[in-house]
C-alpha cells in the first residue's frame, strides 16, 4: 500500500465514523442538493489537512463543514443577486449601449473577460478576483489594466461596424 496507507486508513475511518453525521449537519444549513457538496468538500480539506486533524474528529470536521456551508450560501447569494441585476435591466435594443458592451466583451479572449466579468457583474473585490483566479494582487492589476483596455479597443472597434461609435456613458461597475 506503501507509505500513505496509515494515512489512508484514517481518512477511511473517519469517513465511516463521520460523514453521515456531517450530512446531517449540512442538511440543517444548506438545500438538499447543495448538502453533498457539503460533505464532499469536508473531506476534501480533511484530506489534504489530515495530519492537523485532532482525535476527537468530529467537531472539527463539524467547523470545516460549517465554513463550507458559508461559502457556499455566500455563492448562492451572490448568483441570487447577479440573477436579480440581470434581470432588472432592459433586453438591449438596437443601439443600446449594454449590447455595445456586450458584443465587446465576447470578442476578448477568455482570460479577459473572465477577470472583468467577476469584478463588474459578480461584484469581487480585487483581491476576491485575484484569489479565484490564483494570481497574486500584482498580477490581477496588471491583467487588469491590459484587460481594459482592449475592451476599451473592443468597444471603439465594433464588429462589422464602421461608422463611428458612441461610447456608452456608463460601464458596468467595476471596470473603470
Amino acid at each position: 500500500m506503501g507509505d500513505d496507507a496509515p494515512d489512508e486508513e484514517r481518512f477511511d475511518r473517519l469517513w465511516r465514523d463521520h460523514a453521515a453525521a456531517v450530512l446531517a449537519y449540512a442538511r440543517r444549513r444548506v438545500d438538499g442538493d447543495q448538502a453533498d457538496e457539503v460533505v464532499a468538500e469536508t473531506f476534501v480539506v480533511a484530506w489534504r489537512r489530515l495530519r492537523e486533524i485532532p482525535e476527537a474528529a468530529r467537531p472539527w470536521l463539524f467547523g470545516v463543514a460549517r465554513r463550507v456551508s458559508a461559502n457556499i450560501r455566500r455563492s448562492e447569494h451572490r448568483r441570487e443577486a447577479l440573477h436579480d441585476r440581470l434581470a432588472a435591466q432592459p433586453a438591449p435594443a438596437a443601439g443600446d449601449p449594454s449590447g455595445l458592451v456586450g458584443r465587446a466583451l465576447d470578442r476578448l479572449p477568455a482570460d479577459d473577460r473572465e477577470l472583468l466579468m467577476l469584478l463588474a457583474w459578480d461584484g469581487l473585490t480585487r483581491p476576491e478576483a485575484a484569489a479565484a483566479l490564483g494570481c497574486s494582487r500584482g498580477t490581477l492589476a496588471v491583467r487588469l489594466h491590459r484587460a481594459r483596455r482592449r475592451l476599451e479597443a473592443a468597444l471603439r472597434e465594433p464588429a462589422g461596424d464602421t461608422g463611428p461609435t458612441v461610447l456608452p456613458a456608463t460601464v458596468p461597475g467595476g471596470l473603470r
